[in-house]
């Protein structure tokens, strides 16, 4: 820059000085044309420098922010792991303390039927499962009533027949002669409004004893005498849960002979007979 300041010094010195020689005045031009071409290119590099500067200037905040969110991300991962980890060491100390423990059978109730009955009543309920349920506690079996009857009827299904005559093979092993037959049945509470239903079963009470007659006549075609079992209903009135289809059941309890037994007549006292009635 300095250089062409002279040049345009000394151009104006002899324009003015009136030594406009030709060749002095060619040569001028000519260093003025190189200085003006040298200050272009000079500019035009700026140019391109400032716009290097700018686009590493635009790198340098695209890799800021990347490493900004490499960095959240990271302190998010090690955060996580650090309460995976905290919850494998709980895990692992409760598998320990567990470990240490005494390990303990699961409580069974005991039967109050003899072992051979008691055996053969879980294999019954167990080759039945789904339809027959058995309480050892009790040593009882209860059917759902779905399986045995159709719906509104005490007619035995005719694929419970089955069922029914391998149950009543139960009660004649030598171990359980001492035992006797209580067959309950159970209804849900819905009302029954069909007719025909109606007609044959006045109330569900009807119904939940006429469905254990039903069942005590098979067992009794199959082989087992009527003196060993009694009949009973409760309707509605004792559910075992909200569950209607479950509700819907007839329970057979096996128990030791004597457990119901008949009572002595009530007789009337000689004061009694002697009162007139009012």
């Amino acid at each position: 820059m300095r250089h062409f300041n002279r040049i345009i010094a000394l151009s104006s010195a002899l324009w003015f000085g009136g030594c406009a020689v030709p060749n002095q005045q060619r040569e001028l031009e000519y260093r003025l044309t190189q200085a003006e071409g040298r200050l272009a290119d000079a500019q035009n590099a700026t140019r391109d420098e400032r716009a290097r500067t700018a686009a590493f200037e635009q790198r340098m905040r695209a890799q800021k922010r990347t490493w900004e969110t490499t960095k959240a991300e990271n302190q998010a991962l090690n955060e996580r792991i650090k309460q995976l980890t905290d919850r494998q060491a709980k895990l692992v100390a409760a598998v320990e303390a567990r470990a240490e423990k005494v390990p303990t059978r699961p409580r069974v109730p005991a039967s109050p039927l003899p072992a051979n009955v008691d055996r053969a009543l879980a294999a019954f309920a167990e080759k039945y499962g789904g339809r027959v349920w058995y309480d050892r506690g009790q040593g009882a079996v209860s059917f759902a009533n779905d399986r045995l009857f159709l719906a509104g009827s005490d007619a035995v299904r005719a694929d419970a027949h089955a069922a029914l005559g391998e149950l009543a093979s139960i009660p004649v092993l030598p171990e359980a002669r001492g035992l006797e037959l209580i067959i309950v049945g159970h209804t849900d509470d819905t009302a029954i409004t069909n007719p025909e239903t109606l007609a044959r079963h006045a109330t569900n009470w009807h119904l939940s004893v006429h469905r254990a007659i039903a069942v005590k006549n098979v067992l009794v075609a199959a082989g087992l005498p009527e003196s060993r079992m009694g009949v009973m209903g409760f309707g509605s009135a004792r559910p075992i849960g909200g569950d209607r289809a479950r509700n819907r059941r007839v329970e057979i309890f096996l128990v030791r002979k004597g457990a119901v037994h008949s009572m002595s007549p009530v007789r009337a006292s000689p004061s009694s007979r002697q009162r007139s009635p009012s």
